[in-house]
């Protein structure tokens, strides 16, 4: 391991360290969400510690580890360091020119702009799903949204 670096060993530590990284709570579960959904999970099964994804009921496991440290570090590896984990969806999917008022909306509301927030603090994407004009979606870093929203 990476000396000065810390590795949460258990799921409640663990827990505790992703929501200080402000990791979306939907994408991921310890073991104590009945019915995860588009995420991965850490759960203690007869065969050891299994990280898996789940969607649609459906579970392909990713890993089994014998020790708990191991999961934990693995769930941390997939979820702890994904973009779209750490941020949250602002604005969108919409059509660009709605996405991007929405989004300035939202900031505005909080006393700031675009320009005031350094580009690792928010990002956005065009969605390729939509047929026709590209629909848009923004998002910002948790931790920023925690930040701005205590500033109110």
């Amino acid at each position: 391991m990476d000396e000065g670096r810390y590795f949460p060993r258990t799921r409640l530590a663990l827990g505790v360290y992703l929501d200080a990284l402000g990791v979306n709570p939907n994408r991921y579960s310890l073991g104590d969400w009945a019915d995860p959904d588009d995420a991965i999970v850490l759960a203690q099964r007869p065969e050891g510690w299994v990280v898996f994804y789940t969607e649609r009921g459906r579970e392909t496991v990713l890993a089994v580890h014998a020790q708990e440290a191991d999961a934990c570090a693995d769930l941390l590896g997939r979820v702890g360091y994904d973009t779209y984990s750490l941020c949250r969806l602002i604005a969108g999917p919409a059509p660009a020119g709605e996405a991007d008022q929405a989004f300035d909306d939202w900031l505005r509301d909080l006393g700031t702009t675009r320009e005031d927030l350094a580009p690792e603090d928010w990002l956005y994407d065009d969605v390729p799903w939509v047929e026709g004009p590209l629909w848009r979606r923004y998002f910002i870093r948790a931790t920023t949204a925690r930040r701005l929203l205590a500033g109110r």
